[in-house]
């Protein structure tokens, strides 16, 4: 059983201990101020960093998406694209003879008594 005395160190280590380091005794007196505080500034300050680059994407985006109905009506002027009416398909479709011609059919099964999961393919 050991005492505490007055000439024994008060951090006193077993001989073979590895010292700690100014940082670890530090951080365990201080931890919000050398471990938490750098982690929210790291957190903070990569936000206000990336925060310009997400700035720019949404402002491509934007540029993109406002020029998409000029370049619309500029294929319209030329020709180029129709503009898709769904009642208009179906009317050409039932024209065509494409709707009704059709029957529903099963998928072939295997027979019951041959196993589906063991099979190797």
């Amino acid at each position: 059983m050991r005492f505490e005395s007055e000439t024994e160190p008060k951090h006193w280590r077993p001989y073979g201990a590895p010292k700690q380091s100014k940082f670890q005794r530090l951080s365990k007196k201080h931890p919000f101020l050398l471990v938490g505080l750098p982690f929210l500034t790291a957190v903070i300050g990569g936000s206000f960093i990336l925060l310009p680059s997400q700035t720019t994407k949404y402002e491509v985006r934007d540029k993109v998406m406002k020029q998409a109905p000029i370049r619309e009506r500029e294929n319209k002027k030329e020709g180029k694209r129709k503009e898709f009416n769904l009642q208009e398909e179906y009317f050409k479709m039932q024209a065509r003879g494409q709707w009704g011609d059709w029957e529903p059919k099963r998928v072939e099964r295997p027979p019951e008594d041959e196993p589906v999961f063991d099979r190797q393919g």
